[in-house]
């Protein structure tokens, strides 16, 4: 090789160097420049705590008027426990909240528990219970925020219902008269939870009446009147209805019978019984207090007295009072007459008893 291409190699090589060297100069300046070192003592960065916080309502769907529970959860996702953790609950202004938990306290409808420790890989859960409006109408949303420091902020969105549950009840007498008034009550209770609105009552006996609304354990009370005409059973029915939702429909109809009886034809004058005579008072007066009539003497007559004369001569008693004589006297009368008929025959029996033996004694002598 001579000179000249021994030149030329020296200068490529050289070339080739300076190029690098321009490339190699550029890439450092692009660099960013580090930091100076920090003087003075350690500094310790700590992680964030990842905690977690749900929500939930029971019981689901949540009915208006009626009592349920808003729960908050609050999760440490870390392995190491934290402690100053702070939970704050905004409720909606249609509920009403009862009884807080420990550890928390209530300003209106913002309730907060602060000052808390939760374990590592552990949930602390608060129950708070709460009242919805019972004035609500359906399909209200209620919305409930619940907020933790360090962590993230939720919200639970509800969408609440009407629960309404009506009676009627029907009442009336148990008997009655044709052509009199036969008053009906029908009773209606709304049972809630909600209030029931467009309530009607329906009878065939006495059409459509419209109640409006009412609110949960508001009865209302009115009183039909009719007058059957005709006798049998009077029954009367009634229906009521809402426009509201209802859980029971079991006690939306009532009955109410009332037995008419028929009318009695008034009882004829009655004829006054005719009095007695003074006649018959004195034979009833005889016959319950006359004692027993004695036997009747004879009159005797003296040999030497003239006889009176025949207008002059008392009729015997008896002959007096035999045409007003009583069937009780007759009675004794006839008695002693036969007492004396049998008193004789009994004597003449004996006279000649006593005297037969001496009549034989006196012919066997002979």
């Amino acid at each position: 090789m001579g000179r000249p291409g021994i030149a030329a190699v020296i200068a490529l090589a050289a070339l080739s160097g300076w190029i690098a060297s321009a490339v190699s100069s550029s890439a450092d300046a692009s660099r960013p420049t580090p930091p100076p070192p920090v003087s003075g003592p350690e500094q310790t960065i700590t992680p964030t705590p990842v905690l977690r916080i749900g929500t939930s309502i029971r019981p689901s769907p949540l009915i208006i008027g009626r009592d349920s529970v808003y729960a908050v959860t609050v999760t440490n996702a870390e392995h190491q426990d934290t402690a100053g953790v702070t939970v704050t609950i905004t409720l909606d202004q249609n509920l009403t909240p009862g009884r807080v938990p420990v550890g928390c306290s209530r300003t209106n409808r913002t309730i907060t528990c602060d000052a808390l420790t939760i374990p590592a890989d552990r949930s602390v859960t608060y129950e708070i219970p709460v009242v919805t409006d019972p004035a609500l109408q359906d399909g209200t949303i209620i919305t409930n925020r619940a907020h933790v420091t360090g962590g993230p902020a939720t919200q639970l969105i509800s969408r609440a219902q009407v629960m309404t549950d009506l009676e009627i009840a029907a009442d009336g007498p148990r008997r009655a008269k044709a052509g009199d008034s036969v008053p009906h009550t029908l009773t209606v209770t709304n049972h809630g939870p909600s209030r029931a609105q467009q309530v009607t009552v329906q009878s065939p006996a006495h059409g459509e009446r419209s109640l409006g609304a009412l609110a949960p354990d508001e009865t209302r009370t009115f009183t039909y009147t009719k007058t059957p005409g005709t006798p049998g059973l009077f029954e009367t029915c009634a229906v009521v209805r809402t426009g509201s939702r209802e859980e029971n429909d079991a006690n939306n109809r009532s009955c109410t019978g009332t037995t008419v009886r028929p009318v009695r034809a008034p009882a004829p004058a009655s004829t006054p019984e005719p009095s007695a005579t003074p006649r018959d008072a004195a034979a009833e007066a005889v016959v319950v207090e006359e004692p027993p009539m004695a036997e009747p003497k004879q009159q005797q007559v003296r040999e030497n007295e003239p006889l009176p004369a025949p207008a002059d001569v008392p009729p015997p008693a008896h002959d007096e009072e035999q045409g007003t004589l009583p069937l009780t006297g007759v009675s004794v009368w006839a008695l002693g007459l036969v007492v004396a008929v049998l008193l004789s025959v009994g004597l003449l029996i004996g006279y000649f008893s006593r005297h037969e033996p001496r009549r034989e004694k006196a012919g066997r002598a002979r």
